[in-house]
C-alpha cells in the first residue's frame, strides 16, 4: 500500500505545472530565465527583444535564454501572434513545482548543488517581493488602516504527518483564489484584474507560503 504522501500530492497537475526535480532543475536555475518565465505568466505572450527592453538585456541574451527553456519544455512558440521577423513566447504551463520527492529523480550531489542554486534564487525573489512592498508603505499612508495584506509567522511543533497534512490545507484553502487558471495570463487586463461593473476592486496578490523546520530548536549549538 503507497505511503499517503507519496509522490504526487493531491494537488499537482501535469497538465497545469512544470515539474522540476534535481535531474532538470538546471533549465531554470538562472535568474534571467527565473525572470522571463515569470514575466510569461503574469504579463502573456512576448517576444525576446520585448523581454530584452524589461529587463535590461539585449534580444540575443534573452533569445538564447528562451531556446533553452523552450527545450526544457517550460515556454512554447506562440504560432498565433508570430510572424518571419517576430517570434512570441509564451510559458507552456500556468505555475512551477519543483520536489526531491519524484522516485527515482532524487539527483547526485552536483544535481542537489543546482538544485540549492535554483531554491536559494527563488527565495531571494520572495524575499525581495516583501521588501518592495514594504517600500511603498510611506506613500499608502492614508490607506493603511484599510488594507488586507500582511506578514506574520508562528511557531509550531508538527508531526512529518501533521506537517503533510497541514500543506495539503493550505494548497486547498489558496486554490479558489487563484485567477491564473484556463491558460489565462495574470497581467493588465487578465482574470485577476477584470472587475464587473459596479463589483470592489480586484488587485493582483501574491501568496508565499513557506513551511520549513526550525534551523535553531531550542537547546541546539547555534552554527
Amino acid at each position: 500500500m503507497p505511503h499517503p504522501h507519496s509522490w504526487p500530492p493531491s494537488w499537482f497537475d501535469p497538465d497545469r505545472h512544470d515539474l522540476l526535480t534535481p535531474l532538470n532543475v538546471r533549465a531554470l536555475a538562472h535568474p534571467v530565465r527565473l525572470t522571463l518565465l515569470r514575466l510569461l505568466r503574469e504579463d502573456g505572450p512576448q517576444t525576446a527583444s520585448g523581454l530584452g527592453e524589461r529587463i535590461g538585456q539585449s534580444s540575443g541574451v534573452t533569445s538564447y535564454h528562451l531556446r533553452i527553456m523552450a527545450t526544457a519544455g517550460l515556454v512554447v512558440e506562440d504560432t498565433s501572434l508570430g510572424n518571419r521577423r517576430d517570434r512570441w513566447w509564451r510559458a507552456a504551463h500556468e505555475a512551477t513545482t519543483f520536489s526531491f520527492r519524484v522516485p527515482g529523480q532524487a539527483g547526485d550531489v552536483e544535481q542537489i548543488e543546482v538544485s540549492e542554486q535554483y531554491v536559494r534564487m527563488v527565495a531571494q525573489v520572495a524575499y525581495e517581493r516583501v521588501l518592495s512592498w514594504i517600500g511603498t508603505l510611506v506613500e499608502r499612508q492614508d490607506e493603511l488602516a484599510r488594507l488586507p495584506w500582511q506578514l506574520g509567522d508562528a511557531s509550531l511543533s508538527l508531526t512529518h504527518d501533521e506537517a503533510w497534512e497541514l500543506s495539503e490545507q493550505i494548497a486547498a484553502l489558496v486554490a479558489p483564489y487563484r485567477r491564473d487558471q484556463a491558460d489565462q495570463a495574470r497581467g493588465p487586463g487578465g482574470p485577476d484584474e477584470t472587475t464587473p461593473s459596479g463589483g470592489p476592486e480586484r488587485r493582483r496578490a501574491v501568496f508565499q507560503f513557506q513551511l520549513l523546520p526550525d534551523p535553531h530548536p531550542a537547546g541546539a549549538e547555534p552554527r
